[in-house]
């Protein structure tokens, strides 16, 4: 069930799958792009992690600040079990305490920009392949098994990041974002996201966001070796200054 990172990030969805939401209305993924939206794939008869998986990543953007729900960013939670329907959708939202508690977002918040949906026409199997979401049925266990992964796909829609269920907090979420969002980013005043974005990096092997510790020592070594030939160019004109004070003193003294 382990996605295949490197095989997927960077992959476009096809955008043309139907999904149905929670009020019956079908929709594309195609029609959420234009901003970062936040796929979860989650299946609706669950009674463990997928509802504790979206109640957590609704408790953490509500703790996200830099960006808007619905103004800067979606989030689509898809079932990948074929038995699941728009009831079950709208059942799974109040379930999964999305907005109880106080601790998750608002009810507004939810409606603006997050669609609890199943896949039409049965393509799911197709639709959770785009992003490399594997799972299947244990008969064992009587519940499906699979990643409990968060999806950041770009505008474009485009995979560009994946955050496991464990490592879930409101700056890792940002940060995500903004690596989702980097080439709207980049093309705007956004000063302090496009610092945020260069001066920070994903680590795979330990699955969180760090210091970008090659970049900061590079931009450092560029401003420490600037700074050097500004102070050798200043040093150099004050001491051709003093030489060119001292000279017509000295050619007095010889004539007199």
């Amino acid at each position: 069930m382990q996605i295949d990172e490197p095989s997927f990030l960077g992959n476009r969805m096809i955008g043309g799958t139907v999904l149905t939401d929670g009020e019956g209305k079908d929709f594309q993924i195609a029609d959420l792009l234009g901003k970062p939206v936040i796929l979860l794939l989650s299946y609706y008869g669950c009674d463990g992690t997928c509802p504790t998986m979206n109640a957590e990543l609704a408790k953490v953007l509500a703790k996200v600040t830099r960006f808007s729900l619905g103004k800067d960013y979606r989030v689509l939670t898809v079932s990948f079990d074929k038995r699941d329907s728009p009831a079950t959708a709208r059942e799974f939202l109040v379930k999964s305490g999305a907005m109880a508690g106080g601790e998750g977002l608002s009810p507004d918040a939810v409606k603006a920009g997050w669609r609890h949906a199943v896949v039409k026409s049965g393509e799911v199997e197709r639709f959770a392949g785009e992003v490399g979401f594997r799972f299947f049925w244990s008969d064992a266990a009587k519940a499906f098994l699979h990643p409990n992964v968060v999806v950041f796909l770009t505008p474009e829609g485009r995979v560009a990041r994946y955050i496991y269920g464990t490592r879930m907090d409101a700056r890792t979420v940002e940060l995500a974002i903004t690596d989702a969002d980097w080439e709207r980013i980049s093309n705007s005043t956004a000063v302090f996201d496009m610092l945020t974005g260069a001066c920070f990096s994903y680590n795979y092997a330990e699955g969180r966001y760090q210091l970008n510790y090659s970049l900061l020592a590079g931009v450092g070594s560029l401003i420490m070796g600037l700074s050097l030939m500004l102070l050798g160019a200043w040093a150099y004109r004050r001491r051709m200054a003093r030489r060119g004070t001292g000279m017509p003193g000295n050619e007095g003294e010889t004539h007199a």
